[in-house]
């Protein structure tokens, strides 16, 4: 093999530092030597790795020390390389299958986040222990404490005879009246509304008890909602779906900067969204079925929404952002007619 000197650069082990110089290839041996013809690395060349070729990319060559040399022609191809290309190098000439991959990733990717995750996450329910899921609601009420919730100003009896037939309920559905637990606090934030914590507190807002003082069974059909929260996992399984979800975008899209925040960000709300309409279809039904089971009506529930519904038009008449509450649900009007029309099995 005769010499011939190829010019590139030099990458020094374990290092960012280096060097341009030239590579002189003699019949089983490389060289590299620097613009005074000083010798920087000697090696032969069953020491050296050839790295996979890519079009556009430079055939670099690593050394056994743990140096690396890299063409500054990108084009350029060792002579004594394999005539028959790599793998990933004939995967990227392949224009059938450069078609079928843009075709397929979207599919892929779809399928990973709509079907894989929410199955990851049903699986991740059993894996959390209970003193997890107890620190993970009790932190998270108090970062919502802090943020929209201010002391309640219900009187004492109105807290009493709402405490009694919340714990007459759990016994009669003969549920733990250690998990769950009522809480009521004001919040001019969250106006009437409720929501569940995954460790099985839930808080009502003095707004929402206000709004159905005259529909005690509606006000119960909204905290049977909430029981069905906790009893379908929804808040571990809403951790999990936007954990999930922000790692497999983060494999896909790499550490780009700026663009990375943003894909994760808006990703996982995006799925969170998604993911909680079916999760609150599963809630409905639920209150719908113990309602029954308690002697109530589903129309119980039905009132309840609408009379939320209407408290939500109006607020939305003075401020456009209750209307996001909304594009996280079923529309009302679907969960109402569910509701009024329900037969139970």
């Amino acid at each position: 093999m005769s010499d011939f000197p190829i010019t590139g650069c030099y990458y020094y082990p374990n290092s960012s530092q280096h060097q341009q110089c030239s590579a002189i290839v003699t019949d089983d041996n490389l060289q590299l030597v620097d613009a005074q013809q000083q010798l920087l690395v000697s090696s032969s060349l069953v020491n050296c790795q050839l790295e996979s070729p890519l079009p556009g990319i430079a055939s670099a060559i690593s050394f056994s020390e743990g140096g690396r040399f890299v063409p500054q022609d990108i084009h350029f191809r060792w002579p004594f390389a394999p005539d028959k290309q790599g793998l990933t190098e004939r995967l990227e000439k392949n224009k059938a299958l450069i078609l079928l991959s843009i075709i397929l990733t979207p599919l892929l990717l779809w399928f990973i986040l709509y079907r894989g995750i929410p199955a990851i996450a049903v699986y991740s329910v059993s894996l959390a222990s209970p003193n997890t899921v107890e620190n993970m609601g009790e932190q998270a009420l108090t970062v919502i404490e802090k943020v929209a919730l201010e002391p309640t100003n219900l009187s004492e009896d109105q807290q009493s005879a709402l405490q009694l037939q919340w714990q007459t309920m759990l016994k009669q559905l003969n549920l733990d009246t250690a998990k769950f637990r009522l809480s009521f606090y004001k919040s001019d934030y969250l106006s009437a509304n409720a929501f569940a914590l995954p460790h099985g507190r839930v808080v009502v807002t003095d707004e929402l008890v206000k709004l159905l003082n005259d529909k005690p069974d509606a006000l119960r059909a909204i905290l049977l909602h909430e029981i069905g929260h906790v009893e379908y996992h929804h808040g571990i399984r809403l951790t999990a779906q936007a954990a999930a979800s922000s790692i497999v975008l983060a494999v896909i899209f790499g550490d780009l900067e700026g663009i990375t925040e943003v894909v994760l960000g808006s990703g996982s709300s995006f799925l969170q969204q998604a993911f909680s309409r079916d999760m609150e279809r599963e809630a409905d039904q639920y209150a719908i079925e113990k309602l029954i089971a308690l002697g109530y009506s589903n129309h119980d529930f039905a009132d309840a929404i609408e009379a939320l519904q209407t408290r939500l038009d109006e607020q939305a008449k003075l401020d456009d952002s209750w209307l996001e509450y909304l594009s996280t649900h079923p529309s009302s009007q679907e969960r109402i007619d569910y509701a009024r029309q329900y037969k139970p099995k």
